[in-house]
C-alpha cells in the first residue's frame, strides 16, 4: 500500500512540476485553516536578571536584551535561548526553572524518497507551492493528509534518554506520525516559525514546517509582589454585584498572598479562570483606554493588545456616559408631566495602556508626563491598572517602575499579543516587567482593527541592521519572519470579513525570509499575497535601500493588486554621512532603485524619511541631501533633526551639531518637501482616479475621505454609510499640498 502511494505521489509531483510554473498565479492559493489543539501554559514563574547600563540621554538605567554592535549575532535561534535564572523572590521552588519554550506547532509532508522531498522543498522555498496543499495532494501520511499535513503541538519536554517506563511520554500520541527519532532530531535542531526541516525516519522522509511556538511568557517575566496589606486567600468580595475571586487561589503562585483582591481586574481574570459566564464578567464593566505613539508597527501592536483585552471581556472606554433620570411633575394635581433629563458624565478607564515610541527626542520624558495623572489616581486610592508597552518599555525596563512605582506592567513589543497572560500576575497584586527576548507567537485572539476597510498585517518583526543612530534593534529585537502560510491565512480571513486593502508591515520588510531555513524572498511573498482572491489593494512598508531588490519593483509592477507606492527612507544624500550612519548603501544605489521604479511604474508615488543634522554632517553633506530630493521629487518626505537615542553609537560621538544648525537645516528641507508635495499632487488636476473610501471627513461631515493607489488623500461629497469600502472614480478639481478633492464620475480612469 505504501509502495502504491509512493508511486502515486511521484506521478503527482511530476505533473505539478509542469503545471505550477513560476508564472502561474494558481500555484499558491490560501488553504483552509485547520483547528489545532493547544497545550495549557505552565504556571511556574522564574525571574530573569536584566543586563542594565546607564543611558547618557536620560541618566537612568536602560534595558539591553538584544545584540547592538555591528557584526554581532542576529540569528534568533541562537540569541533567543530561553535560559532563565530563578531566584528566591520569583521561583516557586527556589531551584532552576524549566524552559519557557514549551512546544512547537508542526506540519509535515511525508515522502518515500529524499529526491522527491528535495524537489518539493525547492518549490516551497520559491513560494511556488503551498505547504498545506502539497501535504493534501502528495503526502504519504494518511493520518495528516486530510488536514493539510497538520501534526499539532510537539511538547519539547520529551526525554529520550530516560529508562523510566512509568514516566508518561507527552508525545506518545505522535508515534504513528512522527516517530521518536524524527522528534528527537526536531527538538535538538534550533528552529523558528517558518523553518522547514528535512527529517528521515522509518516512515520515509519528512518535510517538517515549524508553524508556531508556544512560550510561557510568565516565565520570562520579572515579577515583584506589591507591598500591600495581606488578605486571606479565601476572601471574596462583591464588585458590581459579581463575586470577585483572587487568582492566587486558583494558580497557587508564591508571593501572591498580597494580591489586589476585590479589584475589578482580579474579578475579570478570576472570572476567566473560573469560567464564569460572560454576563457575570461583563457586569464588572471593566474598561480600557490605549494611547498609541509612533509608527504603523505600534498601531498594529495596539490592535493586537485590544484584541486580547476584549477577549477577556474588557471593553474600550466611552469617554462620556449618558445617564437618564426620569422625573414626574404633578402640576398641582391637574395632570402628570414626565420629564427625562440626560446628563453626560466623563468616565475614566480602569486599565490605561500607553504604547510608546522611542524614535524621537524626549520620548521618555513624554511617557513620564503622560503617566502623571494616572499615577495620581492610583495614589488617591482609585482602582486603576497602568500598563506601559512598546519601545520605551523595552528600552527602560525596570527603570520605569523605579521612576513611577504606580506602574503595574511594563512589556516590550514582542508581548503585544500576550498581555492577557501577563495581566494574570498583575491581578494577583504583582508588578510585572516582560522585556526578555522571545520568539513572536501567532495571535491567540483576533486584533481589534481600527478600520473596517484597511488592515495592517505584520510579516516580519525586528531589525538586524545596526544604523548608528537607531534604537529599533534594541527595542524590537532581531528579525523574525512569519511563515508564508500564516500571512496568507490572515489576509484571506480579512478579505472574507470585507476588508479591501492590506498593508504588509515590517521594520525592514525587504529582509523578509532571510532569517528562515531555507531563505525566502519578499518579492515572492508580494506576488503570493497579491493573488489572494477578493483582495483589492496591497501596500507594504518600510523598505531599506540596502536590501530592496529590483525584483520587488518588478513584483509590484506585475501584481495588479499592488499599489504604485513605495516608501524608501534614504536618510541622507551624502555618501560620507550614509557611511557614518552605517546604512550599508550609497546615494547611487538609492537612485538606481528610483530609476527602476520610474522605468516600470512612471506614475508611482515615492516617499521617504530623512535625518538632518547628523553628527559631523557638513553644509555640503546637507546640500547633497537637497540635491537628491531635487532629482527624485518625492511625493512626501518625513523629516527629522537628529536627536541622540540611548544605546546608539552616534549618541556618544563628540562631533554633535548645534541645535541652531539642525533647526536651520530642518526648516530649509521642509520648505523643499512642501514644494515637491505641491508639484506632485498638481499633476493630478482634471484626472480621473480610483479612490477607496475609508472614513468620513471629520471636518466636513457631508464629505468622505479615501485614498488613491498613490496614497494621496482625496475628499469628495458622499454618504459614508453608503460609500465606506467602495472603490469610486473621482475627477480631481482641487490639488493642495497634502490632499486632493473632486467629484464622483462615470468617466474611465486616466
Amino acid at each position: 500500500m505504501v509502495r502504491q502511494l509512493s508511486l502515486a505521489a511521484s506521478a503527482v509531483i511530476a505533473s505539478l512540476l509542469l503545471l505550477f510554473s513560476p508564472s502561474s498565479t494558481l500555484a499558491f492559493q490560501p488553504a483552509t485553516q485547520h483547528q489545532h489543539r493547544h497545550h495549557p501554559l505552565a504556571s511556574a514563574v522564574a525571574g530573569n536578571d536584566e543586563k542594565v547600563i546607564t543611558s547618557p540621554i536620560t541618566g537612568s538605567e536602560t534595558n539591553i536584551k538584544y545584540p547592538t554592535q555591528r557584526g554581532s549575532e542576529v540569528d534568533s535561534r541562537k540569541i533567543i535561548n530561553y535560559n532563565t535564572n530563578s531566584d528566591d523572590d520569583n521561583s516557586s521552588d527556589g531551584g532552576s526553572a524549566s524552559s519557557p519554550l514549551l512546544s512547537l506547532r508542526l506540519s509535515h509532508i511525508l515522502f518515500a524518497s529524499q529526491e522527491l522531498a528535495t524537489q518539493t522543498l525547492d518549490k516551497l522555498t520559491k513560494a511556488e507551492w503551498n505547504f498545506e496543499q502539497m501535504a493534501t495532494s502528495v503526502s504519504n501520511c494518511a493520518e495528516t493528509r486530510e488536514e493539510g499535513g497538520s501534526v499539532g503541538w510537539l511538547n519539547l519536554s520529551e526525554n529520550f534518554n530516560s529508562d523510566n517506563i512509568e514516566m508518561k511520554n507527552p508525545n506518545e500520541h505522535l508515534d504513528l506520525i512522527l516517530p521518536p527519532s524524527a522528534r528527537q532530531f526536531i527538538i535538538d535542531t534550533p528552529s523558528k516559525p517558518g523553518d522547514i526541516l528535512m527529517v528521515e525516519s522509518n516512515r520515509g522522509v519528512h518535510l517538517v514546517q515549524v508553524v508556531d511556538v508556544m512560550v510561557d511568557v510568565r516565565k520570562l517575566s520579572y515579577i515583584k509582589a506589591r507591598k500591600t496589606k495581606k488578605k486571606s486567600k479565601q476572601q471574596q468580595q462583591e464588585v458590581g454585584g459579581v463575586k470577585v475571586y483572587s487568582n492566587d487561589m486558583e494558580l497557587g503562585e508564591p508571593n501572591f498572598g498580597s494580591s489586589r483582591q476585590g479589584t475589578k481586574l482580579a474579578g475579570i481574570m478570576g472570572g476567566a479562570l473560573l469560567e464564569q459566564s460572560y454576563d457575570e464578567v461583563s457586569k464588572l464593566g471593566l474598561t480600557y483606554k490605549i494611547e498609541t505613539m509612533g509608527c504603523q508597527m505600534n498601531s498594529a501592536d495596539s490592535e493586537r493588545i485590544e484584541g486580547q483585552l476584549m477577549s477577556l471581556g474588557i471593553r474600550p472606554l466611552v469617554d462620556y456616559e449618558e445617564k437618564a433620570t426620569t422625573m414626574t411633575d404633578d402640576n398641582d394635581g391637574l395632570f402628570q408631566e414626565t420629564k427625562t433629563i440626560r446628563k453626560s458624565k466623563k468616565k475614566k478607564p480602569d486599565i490605561i495602556i500607553l504604547n510608546t515610541c522611542s524614535i524621537r527626542d524626549h520620548a521618555e520624558q513624554k511617557v513620564y508626563s503622560y503617566l502623571g495623572p494616572h499615577a495620581k489616581r492610583k495614589r488617591d486610592g482609585e482602582d486603576v491598572t497602568i500598563v506601559v508597552a512598546g519601545c520605551v518599555a523595552q528600552q527602560e525596563g525596570k527603570s520605569l517602575m523605579i521612576r513611577v512605582p504606580e506602574i503595574d506592567l511594563v512589556m516590550g513589543p514582542q508581548y503585544a499579543n500576550r498581555i492577557g497572560d501577563l495581566l494574570e500576575d498583575v491581578a494577583n497584586g504583582n508588578q510585572v516587567v516582560a522585556t526578555e527576548a522571545s520568539h513572536i507567537m501567532e495571535d491567540s485572539t483576533k486584533p481589534r482593527r481600527q478600520s473596517s476597510v484597511c488592515a495592517w498585517v505584520n510579516v516580519i518583526y525586528g531589525c538586524n541592521e545596526r544604523c548608528t543612530y537607531c534604537i529599533v534593534p534594541t527595542t524590537r529585537g532581531v528579525e523574525q519572519s512569519r511563515p508564508v502560510e500564516s500571512i496568507v491565512d490572515e489576509v484571506s480571513e480579512l478579505v472574507n470579513q470585507g476588508f479591501k486593502e492590506v498593508t504588509l508591515l515590517g521594520q525592514n520588510i525587504d529582509a523578509y525570509g532571510r532569517d528562515m531555513i531555507p531563505k525566502r524572498k519578499f518579492s515572492d511573498l508580494l506576488k503570493i499575497v497579491g493573488s489572494v482572491p477578493g483582495l483589492e489593494r496591497l501596500r507594504f512598508v518600510t523598505s531599506h535601500p540596502r536590501y530592496m531588490s529590483l525584483g520587488v519593483v518588478d513584483a509590484v509592477a506585475d501584481t495588479p493588486t499592488a499599489c504604485e507606492y513605495f516608501h524608501i527612507p534614504f536618510q541622507s544624500g551624502s555618501n560620507s554621512v550614509l557611511k557614518a550612519m552605517g546604512r550599508g548603501h550609497t546615494r547611487e544605489k538609492f537612485l538606481q532603485i528610483v530609476d527602476r521604479v520610474r522605468q516600470r511604474l512612471p506614475d508611482a508615488a515615492i516617499t521617504a524619511d530623512v535625518i538632518v543634522g547628523f553628527p559631523g554632517e557638513t553644509e555640503q553633506d546637507f546640500l547633497d541631501t537637497l540635491d537628491i530630493m531635487e532629482k527624485v521629487k518625492f511625493d512626501t518626505v518625513n523629516t527629522a533633526a537628529y536627536s541622540p537615542r540611548p544605546n546608539t553609537p552616534a549618541a556618544d560621538w563628540d562631533n554633535q551639531l548645534s541645535e541652531e544648525v539642525k533647526k536651520d537645516r530642518l526648516h530649509r528641507i521642509n520648505e523643499l518637501v512642501l514644494q515637491h508635495a505641491t508639484e506632485r499632487r498638481a499633476r493630478m488636476m482634471d484626472r480621473v482616479v480610483e479612490v477607496l473610501v475609508e472614513e468620513r471627513n471629520v471636518k466636513v461631515p457631508t464629505q468622505v475621505m479615501g485614498r488613491t493607489t498613490h496614497g494621496y488623500i482625496v475628499y469628495l461629497d458622499g454618504d459614508i454609510d453608503e460609500l465606506r469600502g467602495e472603490l469610486v472614480n473621482v475627477k480631481i478639481d482641487t490639488c493642495q499640498k497634502f490632499y486632493l478633492a473632486g467629484k464622483r464620475t462615470d468617466e474611465p480612469l486616466q
